[in-house]
């Protein structure tokens, strides 16, 4: 499909919220093996002699990916891309948002196949670590909250009577070390990918990607971008920003890459003194 549909939903319903173009993956920035051995798993997953191997051996036949890493690092990103070379539909989830009974009602009326995206887990306080009595600490000496999504009701949905077979489980979320090891075992979740802020393979991929023309030839022109590019992933930091970060900041002289050789000492200070 040319186009992705994105749904969200209002309470325990569903919505088709919109349509956008299917976003190639080489638009991820990520790195590229990590990014390869990724689609490889979901194409595996989505072929059918794997889901008559499921079916043989009566094991339930989903997939769960943990996407983890600071912000702007590009896990919905990745989500959405999937969605899109797969040609499978989007639907998103505020797990903050929902009761354990509207979540239950949303996973039963999934389609057989399709993405699921529990975006930002680590911001329902049920799905944070539970203390030794098996206690959310959040929630200690707190009373019920029937809005609120409980750590056995997102489980339930997850692998319960509710869930459908044939989906994709993508989880995203800023702080792995706050999840309760229940919600990302083996079986809820059988791939986990770990989203850093850029290096400088990461930093030189994104020059390429916001300067390089479509179907450019191996011109004077492109030997000098590569030029530009590996001096300009010099003068930035490893590990200290996002591919967001570096991205909007090359956008502003998105026709002209020098400038932006020319410019970005002095934004990497600034940015960092603000930081």
């Amino acid at each position: 499909k040319s186009k992705t549909a994105v749904f969200k939903h209002r309470n325990d319903r569903w919505e088709r919220a919109t349509a956008v173009d299917a976003r190639p993956l080489s638009t991820v920035i990520l790195d590229d093996a990590q990014k390869q051995s990724f689609i490889k798993d979901v194409e595996y997953f989505l072929n059918p002699r794997t889901r008559r191997w499921y079916s043989t051996r009566s094991i339930p036949y989903r997939r769960g990916y943990l996407l983890y890493g600071p912000p702007g690092t590009g896990k919905s990103s990745l989500s959405l891309a999937v969605a899109g070379r797969f040609g499978l539909d989007n639907y998103t989830v505020s797990v903050s948002t929902v009761s354990d009974r509207a979540l239950e009602d949303l996973f039963a009326e999934l389609p057989p196949q399709c993405v699921v995206l529990l975006e930002d887990i680590d911001a329902a306080g049920a799905a944070h670590s539970r203390g030794a009595g098996g206690e959310n600490p959040r929630e200690r000496g707190k009373p019920a909250d029937t809005k609120s999504v409980t750590l056995s009701g997102l489980l339930n949905a997850i692998d319960g009577v509710a869930s459908q077979e044939g989906q994709l489980l993508v989880m995203t979320t800023n702080h792995i070390e706050k999840l309760d090891g229940a919600l990302i075992r083996p079986g809820r979740i059988d791939t986990q990918v770990k989203f850093q802020l850029i290096d400088r393979d990461l930093a030189t991929q994104i020059y390429h990607f916001v300067f390089e023309q479509p179907d450019e030839k191996r011109t004077k022109d492109q030997l000098m971008l590569e030029r530009l590019a590996d001096e300009f992933a010099v003068k930035v930091p490893e590990r200290e920003f996002s591919p967001a970060e570096i991205l909007s900041f090359l956008i502003r002289y998105s026709d002209s890459p020098s400038c932006a050789l020319e410019n970005v000492k002095e934004w990497v200070a600034r940015t960092l003194q603000e930081k």
